[in-house]
């Protein structure tokens, strides 16, 4: 074939002149996210090249506030629907244009030398963009042509007096005005033909792949909890209040005077903005020296002493009203109250509770944090709790469900009734050690007002919308597809990608997005000061990763912003220059576990395969039995069943919760076809190449087949150990 081209090109240039070029055409750089790109899209793209220009479609990922589909995913689709046009072009993706960054505007005139460049947008954006309403300057938007497209019957003469270039005005037929990426995802989600309003060829696959199911456009909101967690004496007004609300008038004033005479602090847990109290928890930190006086037992002052190695912690009592969620606040009035022993450095914890303080349900709550009883010559009724290097599990499966079915009470029942029976196996991982549950919640709501008060903006949004300076980067897994209230909020979309044997993993980007390079030059162009942003940082992996990239970029990072912050991590900070700040400071820890990554189907790392699955799931693994060796040690083969017997038939419980739900709420069984409508990141255990999942099946059908195959395991592993 190439014989025959060469063939062909000498025969020209000899016998008949050479071949003839046209003039290059002018460019139309028609910028968009295209989140789908619509017969719409390609009417408007057939009218500019039609004018005579040649049309550079650039998927550009600078719409921050939309959720859309991972960037190659609409660039697939993007490319699929103008396959039969000429002249027209997909831009590369290694080169980010940000309309509103003349840097990157003068980078795109010097990479088309000698062609003449406009710029392809909506009359709505040049009345509405904010890169319209800054002052001109070389290079800047307003010195390019444009070629702008005006709706259909929209009245009166548009004002583009801010534009020096020259401008073309196109209308688009009517027909194709009413073509709206709204009406694409209704329809898809009444498994409706969309084919009058994308190509069919894009139609088959996005119903292949399950895209745009239950997907709202814009990205939701972070808001505040609404909780505070506020240290006041023992004497202060709310407490005597609360007290009342548990005790008789007279055992509420004995038991406030006792906890005055031992010196004992208060936290209080208070909602909304006029602090209503929600319960309370006392406690005293106590030094190596005051244990007797305040313990008042030389055998238990003794066997702290030779068990603590430092400071310890004591609670002498747990004060939350009874109701529904008498378990979930006292839990965070735990973890408060313990992050606070950390943060100083205390290295143990007592559970002595004060005379008519004592609770069965407390001290229920205890042991699922590792607490267990000290021996009896030493006291009676006590637990302790060796804090030197806690298990931390983030509690984060509220955060991977999506709304409407978040909201469900019969799913966040199934939700934190398998974060108890989670948190009460690992406790048998190391027994005496503190098991630390971290509420996502609460990571949120401290890091929103850190991320505000760092960018110099309200908590809540304004009217209108006013930004900040700085550009909030999550780049791990904590906060992805929401926004910071008045902050431009940008994903770098980061994963941990194994390869299938499991022998090695890499940081990469997350399948179907951009390289991580990409990705960080997007970020770059948005031209503002990084506070980069995540749920934890130990041995900083991801972080490892994307400095290089951040400093080959040139991309200033002002502040880097954790849920909670290791020694390791701050290490880590200082020898990368970046100033950081931590939710929790925890000194060191033994393991650390995100309870999403644990359970399959709704959370796992990915798997690297060059096929993309069918129904939008990601092949990935979960580190727990049958799905691969656990790889958290030390772990004995019996405590190592268990726990992934935990894992498996929570995950089980979870989804068959939600296939409930789903089913009352939408009339239709809840499908691994149709999972991503309520798993925000739907993935599946990858069973390797030849094995394939039937998308027809529930989720929960596949759990019960793996909770056999623990079964034969656990009976195997029996008589291995006979």
């Amino acid at each position: 074939m190439l014989g025959r081209l060469y063939r062909f090109v000498v025969e020209q240039e000899l016998l008949h002149g050479g071949i003839a070029f046209d003039r290059p055409r002018p460019i139309a750089f028609f910028p968009g996210t295209f989140d789908p790109f619509t017969l719409s899209h390609k009417g408007i793209v057939r009218s500019i090249r039609d004018a005579g220009f040649e049309v550079l479609l650039a998927i550009d990922e600078f719409s921050w506030s939309k959720r859309t589909q991972p960037y190659r995913i609409r660039r697939e689709i993007a490319a699929m629907s103008v396959a039969d046009e000429f002249h027209v072009h997909i831009f590369p993706e290694d080169f980010p244009v940000n309309i509103a960054n003349p840097k990157n505007l003068k980078q795109l005139r010097e990479a088309l030398p000698g062609r003449p460049v406009s710029i392809v947008v909506g009359s709505d954006v040049v009345a509405h963009a904010s890169s319209y309403r800054k002052p001109a300057e070389p290079d800047s938007i307003h010195s390019f042509d444009h070629v702008i497209f005006r709706r259909a019957g929209t009245g009166g003469a548009a004002d583009y007096g801010c534009i020096h270039g020259r401008v073309v005005e196109l209308t688009l037929p009517e027909q194709l005005e009413e073509i709206s990426s709204t009406r694409i995802r209704e329809a898809v989600d009444a498994n409706r033909d969309i084919s009058h309003l994308i190509d069919p060829v894009a139609q088959e696959f996005i119903y292949r792949n399950s895209l745009y199911l239950r997907e709202p456009q814009d990205k939701p909101l972070l808001r505040t909890e609404e909780l505070e967690a506020v240290v006041c004496p023992v004497g202060d007004a709310r407490v005597g209040a609360l007290l009342r609300e548990l005790y008789s008038s007279a055992g509420a004033g004995n038991l406030c005077r006792r906890l005055q005479q031992c010196g004992d602090d208060m936290m209080l847990l208070c909602h909304g903005a006029k602090g209503t109290v929600l319960g309370a928890v006392s406690y005293c930190c106590m030094d190596s020296q005051h244990l007797f006086s305040r313990l008042g037992s030389a055998e238990l002052a003794a066997f702290v002493r030779q068990n603590a190695g430092g400071r310890a912690l004591l609670i002498s009592g747990l004060f939350v009203p009874r109701s529904t969620q008498q378990d979930e606040l006292g839990q965070l009035l735990l973890t408060e109250a313990l992050t606070l022993a950390l943060g100083r450095e205390y290295t143990y914890a007592l559970y002595c509770p004060t005379e008519s303080a004592a609770d069965g349900w407390v001290r229920e709550l205890l042991r699922l944090q590792g607490f267990v009883s000290v021996p009896k010559d030493c006291g009676r009724g006590v637990l302790a709790v060796d804090m030197r290097r806690p298990i931390i599990l983030s509690n984060n499966v509220n955060t991977t469900v999506k709304p409407p079915l978040s909201t469900a009470p019969s799913v966040i029942a199934a939700v934190a009734s398998a974060h108890r029976r989670l948190q009460e196996t690992l406790t048998k991982l190391q027994p005496g050690s503190l098991v630390l549950s971290l509420s996502s919640g609460m990571i949120y709501h401290r890091l929103l007002q850190r991320i505000t008060a760092c960018n110099g903006v309200p908590e809540e949004p304004t009217e209108p919308r006013q930004l900040g300076p700085d550009i909030c980067v999550p780049y791990g897994k904590l906060m992805r597809g929401v926004i910071v209230p008045n902050t431009v909020t940008k994903t770098l979309r980061t994963d941990k990608v194994y390869e299938p044997d499991l022998s090695s993993y890499s940081i990469e980007a997350y399948p179907d997005y951009s390289p991580l390079e990409d990705q960080v030059r997007t970020i770059r162009a948005f031209d503002r000061p990084v506070i980069l942003m995540d749920d934890i940082l130990h041995d900083g992996k991801r972080l490892r990763r994307l400095a290089p990239l951040l400093r080959e970029t040139e991309t200033p990072v002002k502040r880097v912003l954790v849920g909670y912050l290791t020694g390791m991590g701050r290490d880590l900070m200082e020898q990368l220059g970046y100033e950081a700040e931590g939710v929790y400071y925890l000194p060191d820890i033994r393991m650390r576990f995100v309870e999403s990554t644990l359970y399959p189907f709704i959370g796992g790392d990915t798997i690297r395969r060059s096929e993309r699955p069918n129904g939008g799931l990601q092949p990935s693994v979960n580190r727990i039995l049958p799905y691969a060796a656990p790889d958290f040690s030390p772990l004995d083969p019996d405590t190592a069943w268990e726990l992934s017997l935990c894992c498996v038939e929570n995950a089980r419980d979870i989804l068959l919760a939600l296939e409930t739900e789903y089913r009352r709420a939408f009339a239709r069984n809840l499908t691994l076809s149709r999972l991503s409508e309520a798993v925000i990141l739907p993935l599946c255990p990858d069973k390797g190449r030849c094995m394939n999942y039937d998308l027809n099946r529930a989720a929960s059908t596949y759990l019960e087949d793996d909770i056999e195959l623990l079964m034969r395991m656990r009976s195997a592993m029996k008589e291995a150990m006979i």
